[in-house]
């Protein structure tokens, strides 16, 4: 079988400080709403996003685990950037491998979140237009959070 590749790039821009919009993207409350909600099938065993952190999600589907991926923070700037490098398990083998950066960057008086991943599927799947949908998901997600809830700034 041969690996599959692919390299995403998804960018958004925000009428709010880079400031804010990097509090609530890294927020434990806010992220549990647009990140991990009950509709998502995806469930943190605890956040940790900071320089070092390490996550583990769980996949869920039809109630049962049917895999989960470990999301280690390799290197967090507050304000600008988030470096992640992400191992998915499924069927009890490693299937995917993630290379993840996202960048906060001052556009005006708001800000530009570019979010920018390289990912290897190591079973050979569809992996560009699963994750431009998944990246498009989970921001516009993002986005629909801070306006039904406000931004978390703290």
């Amino acid at each position: 079988m041969t690996p599959s590749t692919a390299t995403i790039t998804r960018t958004r821009h925000f009428d709010h400080p880079v400031d804010a919009i990097f509090a609530h993207w890294t927020s434990p409350e806010a992220r549990l709403r647009w990140e991990t909600g009950p509709d998502t099938g995806m469930r943190y065993d605890a956040f940790d996003t900071r320089d070092g952190g390490v996550e583990v999600v769980r996949i869920i589907k039809d109630g049962g685990e049917v895999g989960h991926m470990v999301q280690s923070h390799l290197k967090l700037v507050k304000n600008e950037l988030i470096a992640t490098s992400v191992i998915g398990v499924f069927g009890n083998e490693t299937t995917t491998i993630m290379s993840v950066v996202i960048e906060f960057s001052p556009e005006g008086d708001g800000c530009k979140l570019e979010a920018l991943s390289q990912v290897c599927d190591l079973k050979g799947g569809d992996v560009q237009h699963q994750h431009e949908k998944g990246w498009d998901w989970i921001l516009g997600r993002f986005e629909a959070d801070i306006q039904e809830h406000g931004l978390i700034t703290a």
